[in-house]
């Protein structure tokens, strides 16, 4: 499976994405935390094919990011 969480605190917006083993063949979850920093008004994220972090400042984009994640499955 692919869990995608966003948490905002303090005008600051968390995403965190992990992939199951069995899908880290197929998704990249650095491409999917470095789609929605863009949105969220970060600059990037990183970690590994089955879990990524990244960061923005812009809470009103987090649907739109979400769904541009939803979109790349």
């Amino acid at each position: 499976g692919i869990v995608v969480v966003f948490a905002s605190k303090d005008d600051k917006v968390g995403v965190a994405v992990g992939i199951t083993n069995k899908l880290t063949e197929k998704y990249d979850a650095v491409k999917f935390v470095k789609v929605s920093s863009e949105i969220i008004g970060g600059q990037g994220g990183g970690g590994r094919k089955d879990f990524a972090q990244a960061g923005g400042l812009d809470q009103s984009k987090i649907n739109e990011a979400y769904e541009r994640i939803k979109s790349l499955i």
